[in-house]
């Protein structure tokens, strides 16, 4: 009986040392294919060879980080695959119902908690404005490191964090994220950094999401 007993422990103790193996496995392989991208992206486009239109209605507090302006439309990579070229189209409409509503604060509750605590350290009065908390005029920790890495403005969840007075298209680039953040919940806090560590800012499939709906906001204005 003990001999049966050993036998099958050792059995589930194989199968357990080999589902950690695939696991690590599997990690790595994904490590490995990020870097490959990441290395791909920057061997494929140069600097300046992704702006395929001009910007519209430029604002010096719409530049990123990567000095591209909150209106430039930017090529993808050739590389790209198609659901990723269709992230980079995706503009999310508010919800329309108040049960919708009510789902979509409660699915982007933690980045919106996030958020928050974030804004608290802006030393910033909140304040509601499209439906979501903001904090204009940034200072304290927040706002150093918002200026530190370039942003005129951040949003995480109902949240967003602005060094100044936002511009209506501005704004508009935000609450983008906002609704992108309704649709994938938490899941936003996997997604983005992902798609950071492959794309870059610049690139990245969603803000250039979040610059269209800026560059058609702009054209109506």
């Amino acid at each position: 009986m003990s001999s049966a007993r050993s036998r099958v422990a050792a059995a589930r103790s194989a199968r357990s040392r080999g589902r950690t193996a695939a696991r690590v496995a599997a990690l790595i392989g994904a490590g490995a294919a990020v870097i490959a991208l990441r290395r791909r992206s920057a061997q494929t486009l140069a600097p300046d060879a992704d702006r395929s239109s001009a910007a519209v209605g430029l604002e010096s507090q719409v530049r990123s980080r990567a000095g591209v302006s909150g209106t430039v439309q930017l090529a993808p990579p050739s590389w790209e695959p198609a659901a990723l070229s269709a992230l980079a189209q995706w503009v999310p409409q508010a919800p329309q119902t108040p049960l919708r509503r009510a789902a979509a604060y409660l699915w982007a509750s933690p980045l919106t908690l996030a958020g928050l605590l974030a804004g608290a350290a802006t030393g910033a009065r909140p304040e509601l404005r499209h439906g979501v908390v903001l904090f204009r005029n940034a200072g304290g920790l927040t706002g150093k490191v918002l200026r530190r890495r370039g942003f005129a403005a951040g949003a995480l969840g109902h949240v967003i964090l602005a060094v100044g007075d936002p511009s209506p298209v501005l704004l508009t680039h935000e609450l983008t994220h906002v609704r992108q953040a309704e649709r994938l919940g938490p899941a936003m806090a996997i997604v983005y950094p992902g798609l950071l560590a492959v794309y870059g800012y610049a690139r990245h499939p969603m803000e250039r999401a979040a610059r269209r709906a800026a560059r058609l906001a702009s054209q109506r204005s």
